[in-house]
């Protein structure tokens, strides 16, 4: 097998659009969920290295899986989603032990923020693999390998606007949407996205689905009217562990912008802006309420090799 040395993958987060929730969940333990996925200019950089692994015997880690980052609030370990991507391919293609693998995880997108950091790594840790090992896997393979590493994994493997559904492995891809200037604003807590769910299902109220009609909408260019229809099922979950969550997007209406909403699990709240004035605007204004203020933007793919 020809083996590609060294690859760098650029690898973007996503927001939730639209979230609905089923309560309770199913027999896998994931919930089903109807949600517009939207991919964004905020992204890492994973660095991978591939050599032969001369030492199958090391007992300190067998697995030859190695992972390094900036960030030493991530795990290094099979707890990271990275690992368990890098772990599928060497067991389905029998590359265990042959191999010696060496990720570098050069991290920006805030962790455990509903930004889909680490599903997007794996998803970059699936492709860059596909790639180094000469693999050949078309699409529909990776979706299914993506779905044993994590719900959002398949979504990250294209990204763009999308619609998913069951456990978040059903994708449909949507007419991208325009331009937009995206502001990311948390307060700095991390919520654990089994947490929410887990509250979810204690306290949450379900609401009737509304995919059909956001869908209808963007395939149109019904812009307005599908801005106006958001909603995340997750958010006033959320609020109980993080009243913050509330307050930032007042502090977003009050600085001009009219689309503003938690994503994913929380509890990362963004703004749409429809020009870089306002985005810059509602950016300055956030940046003395909260913990961190990004300006991003939207983007029609989520993976690009650099």
């Amino acid at each position: 097998m020809k083996v590609q040395k060294e690859l760098k993958v650029r690898a973007s987060g996503k927001i939730n659009l639209y979230l609905n929730v089923s309560k309770n969940p199913r027999s896998d333990g994931y919930h089903e969920i109807k949600s517009i996925m939207q991919s964004i200019g905020l992204s890492d950089e994973l660095t991978f290295k591939v050599a032969d692994n001369e030492n199958t015997q090391n007992l300190t880690n067998p697995n030859g899986i190695y992972i390094t980052s900036n960030d030493i609030s991530i795990p290094l370990d099979e707890r990271n989603l990275v690992h368990k991507a890098a772990a599928i391919i060497l067991d389905e293609f029998r590359l265990r032990g042959k191999y010696k693998i060496e990720i570098n995880i050069k991290k920006h997108i805030p962790v455990c923020a509903g930004l889909a950091g680490g599903s997007t790594n794996a998803a970059a840790t699936l492709v860059a693999l596909n790639e180094i090992f000469g693999l050949n896997l078309k699409y529909p393979r990776l979706l299914k390998l993506a779905a044993l590493v994590g719900s959002d994994v398949p979504f990250c493997i294209k990204g763009g606007t999308v619609l998913a559904e069951g456990r978040g492995d059903k994708l449909s891809q949507l007419p991208d949407l325009p331009f937009y200037w995206v502001v990311l604003t948390t307060d700095g807590r991390k919520l654990h996205t089994k947490d929410i769910y887990e509250m979810f299902d204690l306290v949450g109220v379900p609401v009737k689905p509304r995919h059909r009609e956001l869908v209808k909408d963007i395939k149109e260019k019904q812009y307005d009217r599908f801005f106006e229809k958001l909603e995340n099922d997750l958010e006033k979950v959320a609020i109980i562990e993080d009243g913050k969550v509330d307050s930032l997007k007042e502090k977003i209406r009050n600085l001009g912008a009219d689309i503003t909403q938690m994503t994913g699990s929380g509890p990362t709240v963004f703004a749409f802006c429809s020009d870089l004035t306002a985005a810059r605007k509602v950016y300055n204004g956030l940046k003395s309420q909260s913990e961190k203020a990004i300006l991003t933007h939207t983007t029609p793919y989520s993976l690009v090799i650099i």
